[in-house]
């Protein structure tokens, strides 16, 4: 993306745990004085992580000023190579889409004349909107993962034992698979 690297640290241990893992620390300076980070720990990778994913798993939105700008980077990204398609018209933002070298999809963004409204209107409704959503959507989820692995999230994830937590959806997993066994052909 052509962000400035600014740090890049190796470390030998993760901290918190003192597992010991070579892995380095990335930071690349965004326009607004921020940094976006990466973890390269080639020690744990799986190549599955390099394939592109939906963005409905994982997705990282960036903003900028100007359309033109937006433009620009469309330009850039094609130049580099990369597919990028847009700018599509979201009716309150425009962005243009693309997938980074690890596969993950991400976002440039500008807000367009009707953004301040939109979030406006969305903000004094987005409780509502959202109970309504998790009430329609439990069963599904419950299927799919299991009550067990849904009841852990809002929890204090300080004191979360993640081992329950996959040993429940994995459970869940292997219903599954026996019910589709069991199912007739």
């Amino acid at each position: 993306m052509g962000l400035p690297l600014t740090l890049a640290m190796v470390f030998d241990e993760e901290p918190g745990t003192g597992r010991k893992i070579d892995y380095m620390h990335l930071f690349f300076k965004m326009g607004d004085d921020n940094f976006i980070a990466f973890f390269d720990a080639p020690e744990g990778a799986d190549e599955k992580m390099f394939r592109p994913r939906s963005a409905f798993d994982l997705h990282l939105a960036f903003e900028v000023d100007t359309l033109e700008e937006l433009k620009e980077w469309r330009r850039r990204i094609n130049k580099a190579g990369r597919p990028c398609f847009g700018p599509i018209d979201h009716d309150f933002i425009h962005s243009i889409y693309f997938f980074d070298p690890n596969g993950i999809p991400l976002e440039i963004t500008i807000k367009d004349a009707r953004y301040e409204a939109v979030v406006a209107e969305d903000a004094a409704n987005a409780h509502g909107v959202l109970k309504a959503w998790t009430e329609k959507t439990r069963a599904l989820k419950e299927d799919n993962f299991g009550a067990a692995a849904l009841d852990m999230r809002g929890l204090d994830m300080s004191k979360t034992d993640f081992s329950k937590v996959k040993g429940a959806m994995d459970q869940q997993k292997g219903k599954q698979k026996e019910e589709q066994k069991d199912a007739p052909q």
